[in-house]
């Protein structure tokens, strides 16, 4: 149960300005100009990519990309710049916000659904175990990828992250995502998705990506960088100590 939730937002303007102050700590030094366009994601490894068109007549566009925690240390910074005061004990959460974004700040946590497709019971098993340390309110399972769907196009289950192997029978992982977010009508289409997989080709780690894959994780894993990484694509980039 959310004991307090406070949202502060940060419209266009402000959040680039946030990001290019960011962007000159860390060496991403933007033009100072309007950017073509901001993409912001905060469920992806790669949250936003700001894009430049350059000045010159025929020249290259030019891509700032950021990830989910640069993005909420670049916003933190900014608010802390301007000084305003930040609950120490809070779960600190970065979420798209009209045009802009948001950081959100929770005292008390709001339980966790999770999804766990494999077609192997004894691998469901291992990542339950593993997530025991979360204490996850539920946990929905499916064998594969085409039973999951089912579930989540059903209206029946809403989980906060799905963890989904790569190779299975009937529908793979791949096929999975590429299904979910296609699938415009499910409103569970744009829920983060931790592919979890023996599989360690790099090529195969980037067509998964490139289909809708948060984080794409090699087995084995331990607890806790699982249930950072669970953190991390649902937008918390600080968690309350």
């Amino acid at each position: 149960m959310i004991l307090e939730r406070r949202v502060i937002v940060f419209p266009r303007a402000d959040f680039l300005d946030a990001m290019r102050r960011y962007g000159e700590r860390i060496g991403k030094v933007m033009p100072d100009t309007p950017p073509e366009s901001l993409a912001f994601d905060p469920a992806q490894d790669i949250s936003l990519v700001i894009r430049f068109a350059s000045a010159l007549a025929g020249g290259e566009r030019k891509d700032f990309a950021f990830s989910r925690e640069d993005v909420g240390a670049g916003l933190l910074t900014y608010l802390r710049e301007h000084r305003v005061p930040l609950p120490k004990r809070a779960e600190k959460k970065i979420e798209k916000f009209k045009d802009g974004a948001a950081v959100s700040l929770q005292m008390g946590s709001p339980g966790l659904h999770v999804m766990i497709i494999d077609d192997q019971e004894v691998m469901r098993g291992i990542v339950k175990r593993l997530l025991a340390r979360a204490n996850p309110t539920q946990v929905t399972e499916a064998d594969d990828g085409l039973a999951a769907l089912e579930l989540l196009r059903s209206g029946e289950v809403d989980p906060d992250v799905i963890i989904c192997d790569l190779h299975m029978a009937k529908m793979d992982g791949t096929e999975f995502l590429r299904a979910l977010r296609q699938d415009k009508a499910n409103l569970n289409s744009r829920k983060p998705v931790l592919i979890l997989t023996g599989d360690k080709s790099e090529h195969v780690h980037e067509i998964t990506r490139q289909v809708g894959a948060s984080k794409v994780l090699t087995k084995p894993i331990g607890a806790d960088d699982l249930i950072r990484q669970i953190m991390l694509v649902r937008g918390y980039f600080e968690v309350a100590k």
